[in-house]
């Protein structure tokens, strides 16, 4: 074949393929995963129970130790165990990062919910934890005025609390400047905000972490539902969208069902470890 011949074939085959661009998959399985014989994880470092870093800069909590148990999963009946590998994720990546493969997973504290998946292009596994919408104040007048609505409440923007909240509170009350859980009961305890909004077994978490009085200082207040029923919340893990991703998604809620190792560890994070708090969250959400 001469040259001009070759060129001529090759030009044409540049304009079919913009004129008729060939469909890319970024279908996930955990076969794909085992071919790259690595799974990578998104994991938050701001949510205690879930994904934090402990006094030595080591990550922990539950999020850490169901990805190495998913890994043994994975790596059944395979000559070289799975790699974990973890990513840094927060409230404004974590979507992106699953859709764009980043990573495979996002494991953290994710309110399921048929709009989100909807609006990120995404899918939920069935849920692992329960909880609810609540505010953190302190006690005394201030609690009152937040339990009355009569006060100003901090809250993350663009979150399922912020939504649960306007439900409750006249938005002129509403302070959604912030990024992070932290900067907001920081702000809690320097008075600049009357109370903060978030999931109960979170806010515990960081008050915890910074040393607030919660026995003497501070309280929640549930915030309820026009029926009672407090603003609960399912978390689920964050997995590709897609009918192409069924498979992957399947197989992540048969390891959280029925892998006992995952029920084990979730036993030991977030029911062994519970509060008074979010016990009384879990059992009025998970009432009938």
């Amino acid at each position: 074949m001469n040259l001009k011949l070759k060129i001529i074939i090759a030009s044409s085959l540049a304009f079919l393929g913009i004129i008729f661009p060939q469909k890319i998959s970024h279908s996930q399985t955990q076969e794909t995963i085992i071919r790259k014989e690595q799974i990578v994880v998104g994991v938050r470092e701001d949510s205690y129970w879930f994904g934090s870093r402990n006094d030595k800069g080591e990550r922990e909590g539950y999020c850490i130790d169901i990805a190495y148990a998913l890994r043994e999963r994975l790596s059944a009946n395979q000559l070289e165990p799975i790699r974990v590998r973890f990513v840094t994720s927060t409230v404004q990546s974590r979507w992106d990062m699953v859709k764009s493969g980043m990573v495979d997973l996002e494991c953290g504290p994710n309110t399921i919910s048929a709009e989100r998946e909807e609006k990120h292009g995404i899918n939920f596994s069935a849920p692992f934890f329960i909880t609810a919408t609540q505010v953190l104040a302190q006690r005394g007048s201030i609690e009152e005025d937040v339990n009355a609505g009569n006060a100003i409440v901090g809250v993350v923007r663009n979150t399922t609390n912020e939504s649960d909240l306007k439900s409750a509170y006249p938005e002129e009350q509403i302070e959604d400047k912030f990024l992070t859980r932290e900067q907001g009961i920081k702000a809690l305890a320097d008075g600049e905000v009357s109370g903060f909004a978030s999931d109960g077994t979170l806010l515990l978490g960081v008050a915890l972490s910074m040393n607030l009085d919660m026995e003497n200082d501070y309280t929640f207040v549930t915030i309820n539902q026009e029926d009672g029923r407090p603003f609960c919340a399912g978390y689920g893990f964050i997995l590709p969208g897609g009918e192409e991703n069924s498979s992957w998604q399947k197989y992540i809620n048969d390891f959280l069902a029925n892998d006992k190792k995952a029920e084990r560890i979730r036993q030991e994070w977030l029911l062994e470890e519970i509060s008074e708090n979010s016990q009384m969250l879990y059992d009025a959400c998970t009432q009938e």
